[in-house]
């Protein structure tokens, strides 16, 4: 396996004071891996997802909405939603998430 590219997942990360701070980390044809920043309080409403979906959060808290209500993850915490399913989050501190998806 060759290295693209190496950096620290935290390079150039901010946020934003009015929603969330969506960073591309990697793109291809086949998956996108982002990393979301999220000031505390603020939220993504749930919507309904067009794809498969991973959230892992690296720093902070979160609500995360599920079929039978929310959920709270912390750091190294990730849940997956199917292609489907409602996805949201409600940061209860300043978070960082990354995000793979298809």
């Amino acid at each position: 396996m060759s290295i693209l590219e190496q950096k620290n997942i935290f390079d150039n990360q901010k946020f934003l004071t009015d929603g969330p701070a969506k960073d591309p980390i990697y793109v291809s044809e086949k998956f996108k891996v982002m990393r979301i920043s999220l000031k505390k309080g603020l939220e993504i409403k749930p919507h309904d997802g067009s794809h498969p979906v991973v959230f892992l959060v690296l720093k902070g808290k979160a609500i995360f909405p599920t079929a039978s209500g929310g959920v709270e993850l912390g750091e190294n915490d990730y849940i997956a939603y199917s292609e489907t399913e409602s996805r949201g989050i409600k940061s209860l501190e300043d978070l960082i998430v990354l995000v793979i998806r298809d």
